[in-house]
C-alpha cells in the first residue's frame, strides 16, 4: 500500500513544483513558522538541514534565519556500515559530495553533530503530522534515536517537515516505527502537532 502511494506522490510532487516553483516560501512565512516553533526554546544549538534532490522543496531559505540565531547547521549521510543517518557539521563554503542515495552531503572527516532540530524532507503527509518518505526508514530511525537521546538529556529536541501543501494526503498509513513530526511547514501554512496535546 505504501509503495503505490509513493509512486502516485512522486508524481504529485513533480507537478506541483512545475506549477509552484522551488522558491514558493516567502521569507516573512518562513520568520513567522520558525518564530512560532522556536521563540520559546532559546537552549536550541544545532539544526539539521537535508540537500534537496528531485522535486524536494528546498530548506535553503531557512539558513538565513538559522544563521540570525548563530545555530550550528549540519547536513545527514548515510553511515555505510549501520545504515543509520549521521548528521555532519556544514557551512555554505564547504565542499560536498554525492552520497549513498544520491544526495549532496559532506565528508565523513567534518565533525558529527546531535541536531536539535531537524529538518525533515517528504513525499506526502497527513494532518495527524505523519509523513512517506522513500522507504528506507532513514530518518524514522534518526528521529527516534535523537528523541530518546535529548529527552535523557532533558534537552530540546524538534521535528519540522517541509512539503508543498497540495502534498497532504487524506492519511499516511503507519506502523510502531513511524514517527509523528512535531511540525509541517508549507508555502501555506504552519501545522502543529504539539498545540494539539
Amino acid at each position: 500500500m505504501k509503495n503505490k502511494l509513493r509512486l502516485k506522490a512522486k508524481k504529485n510532487r513533480a507537478k506541483i513544483k512545475l506549477i509552484l516553483g522551488k522558491n514558493c516560501l516567502s521569507n516573512i512565512h518562513i520568520t513567522y513558522c520558525l518564530d512560532k516553533i522556536l521563540s520559546q526554546k532559546p537552549n536550541i544549538k544545532s539544526v539539521a538541514l537535508y540537500y534537496p534532490m528531485f522535486d524536494e522543496l528546498s530548506p535553503f531559505s531557512f539558513i538565513q534565519y538559522f544563521n540570525l540565531y548563530n545555530l550550528k547547521l549540519a547536513l545527514p549521510i548515510v553511515c555505510n556500515q549501520t545504515k543509520n543517518l549521521i548528521f555532519k557539521e556544514w557551512d555554505l563554503k564547504q565542499d560536498l559530495k554525492k552520497g549513498k542515495l544520491g544526495n549532496l552531503e559532506p565528508f565523513e572527516n567534518s565533525i558529527s553533530i546531535l541536531p536539535q532540530v531537524l529538518i525533515v524532507p517528504m513525499l506526502a503527509f497527513d494532518k495527524n503530522l505523519y509523513r512517506i518518505g522513500y522507504g528506507g526508514g532513514y530518518y524514522d530511525k534518526a528521529i527516534n534515536k535523537l528523541r530518546v537521546y535529548f529527552n535523557t538529556e532533558k534537552k530540546d529536541f524538534i521535528t519540522i517537515g517541509l512539503a508543498y501543501s497540495g502534498q497532504e494526503t487524506k492519511s499516511i498509513p503507519y506502523e510502531s516505527h513511524d514517527e509523528q513530526l512535531d511540525y509541517i511547514i508549507t508555502e501555506k501554512e504552519l501545522l502543529s502537532r504539539v498545540n494539539k496535546s
